[in-house]
């Protein structure tokens, strides 16, 4: 019955999940977004790529909880809905933003360092969605956990992403700084090394 219910559940939880991206497709073709689409897109598919990772990394300490342990089977959802969401944001800089100009990209890559870190949260995610499947996690065996871990760096570049390129308004980076640096300290005892680098200082 359990099974059946997760398999039913599946599409619903699918549909809620790109509630988001729907509601910034439909908004793109109605046209509120022009003349310039890139700028106000770039900053809203970015925000809930930070919320569905935020999300994930919540999943843990709550499934712990007897009552929401039922949480613990939508952790790969989750992670690879924070990896569309991710995706999503780098096409849109690329499509939307910088009209695949490579002039402009490199110009970027060179002006905007902060791009680096959001890449390299894109590629961790990319690495943890490829090996989110069963099949993977066998392969891997006990691997499996130790390369999940990353997310963990993924989201320290997200807090390095967004503080990066602060001008004025800090709100947004302040906010996801709030529900991560929490989350990530919670998983203090997963970075031996760093607790030994630490205490020697």
């Amino acid at each position: 019955m359990s099974a059946f219910w997760d398999r039913k559940e599946k599409p619903l939880i699918g549909l809620l999940f790109a509630l988001p991206f729907c509601w910034m497709l439909t908004s793109l073709l109605m046209g509120r977004y022009f003349p310039d689409p890139g700028k106000l897109l770039m900053p809203l598919s970015g925000s809930w790529a930070g919320v569905y990772i935020v999300s994930v990394l919540a999943l843990t300490p709550l499934a712990k909880i007897k009552a929401l342990k039922v949480l613990s089977r939508y952790r790969r959802f989750v992670g690879l809905t924070a990896f569309f969401y991710s995706l999503l944001h780098l096409v849109i800089y690329l499509l939307l933003f910088a009209g695949l100009s490579w002039s402009w990209i490199r110009s970027d890559l060179i002006e905007k360092p902060y791009i680096y870190a959001g890449v390299l949260a894109i590629l961790i995610l990319f690495l943890l969605a490829i090996t989110s499947t069963k099949k993977m996690m066998r392969r891997l065996g006990r691997n499996w956990k130790k390369l999940h871990r990353f997310i963990y760096l993924a989201a320290l570049a997200v807090i390095a992403h967004l503080w990066w390129q602060v001008k004025s308004d800090i709100s947004t980076a302040l906010w996801f700084s709030v529900f991560l640096l929490p989350l990530l300290l919670m998983r203090w005892e997963q970075f031996p090394l760093l607790k030994h680098v630490f205490k020697k200082r």
